[in-house]
């Protein structure tokens, strides 16, 4: 019997997938007023933001919503002078936060487990305190508990033959080129060096693939802007819409584009895999879509996750 084991995957607060509302109005040239709403701050002194970005706000009401596939998650960040908030998953009251800790670093704010292993939705709302009061949001962590078989495969962006880079034009090809990585942790078996990106609307890249679980990273930047997602897309679906783009200087290199869990790996057919198609498309002209990795994750669940 394959040993079991917990999963983890890190969703930073600068990750496309986390919808915030209301945004706060902001720009490069302005200071964004967390009293407005959600307010992205990088704290770094170089140019790179990795673990030192946040989303604060004193917004009464503000919230965020992120969507995942697991068994649990964990919210870090910090609340000060009466802040707190009400969480829910799937609909579903959970807590009401913490209150008024005055802690300036991050810290555990909720911690849900034992949930059905399957895809989530979890909702934050923001409650204020009094005026000085401040809610930080750092990064999710989420869990997939009881895990066996683990494989994980990487497409590397700049390297991967799986990886098709389109539409098949001329000046769709000549607009893909190759850039130096910014300074940033990878995990092994990632070109630590360079990346792939085009700012030209309508280009796109394709690959398919067998798993359960596909994570897309690649840098986030001011000049950063929407593209487009669709996994195993039909002429009726419509295709995840996102927007990479941080409003300040330094890039945020290791950020998570995409992630899609739960997905069927197991057709009728015995002893094979189903194969997805994902199509990720540049829908912003004058605006830089990259691709730096993919890692694909294929995994059972064992006797132990939560039913």
């Amino acid at each position: 019997m394959d040993a079991q084991r917990s999963l983890n995957i890190t969703i930073d607060d600068t990750s496309p997938i986390i919808r915030y509302q209301p945004l706060s109005l902001f720009n490069l040239d302005t200071v964004p007023d967390p009293l407005t709403g959600w307010s992205p701050i990088c704290g770094a002194k170089t140019w790179v933001c990795d673990d030192h970005s946040a989303h604060t706000t004193s917004f009464d009401g503000a919230k965020f919503a992120l969507s995942f596939f697991g068994t649990g998650i964990y919210l870090f960040g910090n609340v000060t002078s009466g802040m707190s908030y009400e969480l829910t998953i799937d609909g579903n009251g959970v807590s009401n936060g913490l209150n008024g800790n005055n802690d300036t670093e991050p810290q555990m704010l909720a911690r849900v487990s034992s949930l059905k292993p399957a895809v989530h939705t979890l909702t934050l709302v923001v409650k204020k305190g009094n005026s000085n009061g401040l809610f930080t949001f750092d990064y999710a962590q989420v869990i997939v508990d009881s895990a066996t078989s683990f494989e994980r495969t990487i497409l590397n962006g700049t390297s991967s033959s799986r990886l098709t880079y389109g539409p098949a034009e001329p000046q769709y090809l000549q607009s893909w080129s190759s850039y130096g990585a910014y300074n940033a942790t990878v995990p092994d078996g990632v070109d630590f060096n360079t990346f792939k990106a085009s700012d030209l609307l309508g280009a796109n890249v394709y690959t398919s693939f067998s798993g359960n679980t596909l994570l897309y990273y690649g840098p986030c930047y001011a000049a950063s802007g929407a593209y487009t997602v669709t996994i195993d897309g039909s002429p009726n679906s419509q295709p995840v819409q996102l927007n990479a783009s941080v409003p300040y200087t330094p890039v945020i290199a290791r950020c998570l584009r995409y992630y899609a869990g739960g997905l069927s790996t197991n057709s009728s057919a015995a002893s094979s895999q189903i194969q997805h198609e994902l199509l990720i498309t540049n829908s912003q002209e004058k605006s830089w879509m990259t691709v730096h990795w993919l890692e694909i994750w294929n995994f059972e669940l064992g006797e132990g996750s939560p039913s």
